[in-house]
């Protein structure tokens, strides 16, 4: 079991890097995706954004820890491994992907109510995601309603409008979302889990050796 340890410390450390490397993707991916959802249950990419940080984090600590090994900072990099694992699987199961294209949309649908009423709530949909109306810019022709400016992009310059409906330019960047933090999260918690298994019993295969450096 002894003579592994080169085997398990090279397990070890391989998927802390894939850690470290699917943390930044999460990261930047949450950073991208913040933007693109605009506002519209902006919990999931910012749940994703701190779980990817706090991975980086302690991939690195994860190599702290074994250059050379120090208890304190195997036990802190499994403590930090069991918790972040711990969380994610509770989202998993409380949580689905697929909720964050459903609630996105109920969101649109909800503010092209507020729009018949009062002109505003979708402004900053239509600019952003180059829309006009909930399914295309005849909603607003339909009920007598003037395009609101939001609608109205420059080309050639010359004023046009905007024909795409904002509901299905919205579904795509939630189904994009949701499929790619839904990829990610998969594969880092697949990393995590690996780590953790293998972080555990470094850190016991170390401490049966007393190869621990001697901490002050």
């Amino acid at each position: 079991m002894i003579s592994a340890t080169p085997f398990i410390r090279q397990i070890y450390l391989s998927a802390n890097t894939l850690c470290l490397i699917v943390g930044l993707i999460m990261t930047l991916l949450c950073v991208f995706f913040m933007d693109s959802v605009q506002n519209l249950h902006l919990i999931y990419c910012i749940f994703g954004l701190i779980v990817g940080a706090l991975t980086v984090f302690s991939a690195l600590v994860g190599y702290r820890a074994i250059k050379p090994p120090k208890a304190a900072w195997m036990w802190l990099y499994f403590a930090l491994l069991a918790i972040l694992f711990a969380i994610q699987m509770y989202v998993v199961i409380q949580y689905e992907a697929s909720s964050i294209v459903a609630t996105t949309l109920e969101e649109v649908q909800s503010l092209w109510k507020r729009e018949l009423v009062k002109e505003g709530p979708m402004a900053d949909i239509e600019s952003r995601f180059h829309c006009c109306g909930l399914h295309n810019s005849s909603d607003y022709i339909t009920l007598n309603l003037p395009l609101p400016a939001s609608c109205f992009y420059t080309e050639n310059n010359a004023w046009t409008n905007y024909n795409e409906g904002c509901l299905e330019k919205v579904k795509f960047a939630a189904d994009r979302a949701s499929n790619a933090l839904s990829f990610t999260g998969s594969a880092l918690a697949a990393a995590q889990l690996v780590a953790l298994v293998f972080s555990f019993i470094l850190t016991l295969l170390y401490h049966r050796r007393g190869d621990y450096e001697i901490l002050s």
